[in-house]
């Protein structure tokens, strides 16, 4: 899971990055490049890098503002027809500022005759926006109790663009007076809506500020959307944070854990997120159940997640079955029984060692079946994400002599293969590991050779080889070296 979310928090990272690089220059907006300009033209990403520089050094600035410059900022920001994307360094900058922006947000707010203006629609980068929803970014997590109720009629807004940001903010304050929006968007129609009152909750949590007031009493709201299969594992995942004991007398229930519900995979993943304790025969039953079904979505989810449980119990017996499924055809099968294998060994915290290894002591710490680890690891994140342009232009692939070293010692042969014909590419000289030349050397080749490269991409997806299994025998068969 930890793994997961470093990926998923870097690849979003770095998507925004590109997205918000907007320059508006004498009036004139430019528009934002596409990731492959940023690889054929290396100076595009310097010139992003700068632009940020030139944002951190006016927020330096702003830290000066006067009141009244404050307010002149906030309300330019929030009513402007230009969209966030164009206005970009200003909301960086005031987003900086906050809570000082406060007072300056809460006058619009209470403002009567602004009231039909804040609601007013128009079209953003990608969906529709209203100006409340720019105060809601403003505040930034910094929120006073004071916002809740003058927010709180926008929450049966027709748009659901509107009701999903105002309760997102509401929510993450975990104040006691956030309960009722809470529970109102709980029991919103769009499922949007609901997952933003959850990651609301979620971001209060992490922050420790969410109240006891909100604690217990969401908790018969959490139970409800898990009874309706909506939002399932949000729900359960928060509900089990707030109530381990209460949380494992629910989702271990009959009423819960019962194979005709259609996201029991979800419960499944909870239960062995939170080490909540389920009986190995229950967990073979549901192996019996799913494997004598066709498969297909949710079958194959719920058969891998049952196959990661039973690995968790460490029985000598289980290991010839989890080594059969881990061969399964299925993607979501195989790597659940891979989990499980995992497990088995006592090893399933190891991703968590080495990002804390490499974390605190670099690269340099960790051991070679570590670094090829991670190496491969990072190469099919990177791919997945955007092509082995993607991976040869950021960081990971100042590693990829490491990488190909991994790939053989892990028994890849089909991906090994595409991966040698990206290298091919390079020519002699191969990709430099100097990541600013690797830069010069790449927008050459990668204009030399687009169509080669969208070839190897292509092959690469459609690769049989599973990642997952394969990284995960690997850590078994040389689980001394991630014990470390």
């Amino acid at each position: 899971m930890a793994k997961f979310l470093i990926v998923v928090i870097i690849l979003f990272a770095f998507g925004l990055a590109i997205r918000h690089f907007a320059r508006t220059r004498a009036g004139q907006t430019e528009k934002s490049p596409g990731f492959r300009e940023f690889v054929k033209n290396p100076e595009l990403w310097n010139d992003m890098i700068a632009g940020h520089e030139e944002t951190d050094a006016t927020a330096e600035l702003a830290n000066s503002w006067s009141v009244e410059e404050i307010r002149s900022n906030v309300e330019r920001y929030v009513f402007a027809p230009e969209s966030p994307r164009e206005l970009w360094e200003l909301g960086r900058v005031l987003r900086s500022l906050s809570p000082r922006t406060n007072d300056a947000l809460m006058s619009i707010l209470a403002d009567e005759s602004k009231q039909g203006q804040l609601a007013k629609l128009q079209q953003g980068d990608l969906l529709e926006e209203a100006p409340v929803m720019r105060i809601c970014e403003l505040f930034d997590g910094n929120m006073p109790v004071q916002a809740i109720p003058l927010l709180r009629p926008f929450l049966s807004h027709e748009s659901d663009e509107i009701r999903k940001n105002c309760v997102l903010a509401i929510a993450e304050t975990g104040l006691p007076e956030s309960l009722p929006a809470v529970e109102r968007a709980i029991e919103d129609k769009d499922e949007y809506v609901r997952s933003y009152a959850l990651m609301g909750m979620k971001r209060a949590i992490e922050a420790n500020e969410l109240s006891p007031t909100v604690s217990t009493g969401a908790l018969p709201f959490l139970e409800s959307l898990v009874r309706r299969d909506q939002n399932v594992e949000d729900a359960a995942r928060i509900l089990t944070q707030l109530d381990s004991a209460r949380a494992a007398s629910f989702l271990l229930s009959d009423e819960i854990l019962n194979d005709n519900r259609r996201y029991l995979h979800e419960i499944l993943r909870v239960i062995n997120q939170f080490d909540l304790e389920i009986g190995r025969d229950r967990v073979k039953s549901l192996i019996q159940t799913y494997a004598g079904r066709e498969m297909k979505y949710p079958n194959n989810y719920a058969l891998g997640e049952s196959l990661a449980l039973l690995g968790v119990h460490k029985m000598a017996e289980d290991a010839a079955l989890l080594e059969e499924f881990s061969n399964h055809p299925d993607d979501k099968v195989s790597e659940g029984a891979a989990r499980g294998l995992i497990a088995s060994h006592g090893l399933q915290n190891f991703e968590e060692r080495i990002w804390e290894k490499e974390k605190s002591g670099g690269w340099e710490s960790l051991n070679k079946d570590q670094q090829m680890y991670l190496a491969v690891f990072w190469l099919d994140a990177e791919v997945n994400n955007g092509g082995h342009s993607q991976y040869f232009f950021n960081s990971a692939g100042s590693n990829w002599a490491v990488a190909q070293d991994g790939l053989k010692a892990m028994g890849f042969t089909e991906r090994l293969a595409i991966f040698n014909g990206v290298l091919s590419l390079f020519g002699e000289e191969k990709p430099f590991r100097n990541r600013d030349e690797r830069h010069e050397q790449l927008a050459s080749v990668y204009a030399n050779n687009e169509e080669a490269f969208d070839k190897f991409d292509s092959k690469y997806y459609a690769a049989i080889e599973s990642v997952e299994v394969l990284l995960r025998r690997f850590v078994i068969q040389n689980a001394e070296s991630f014990v470390q």
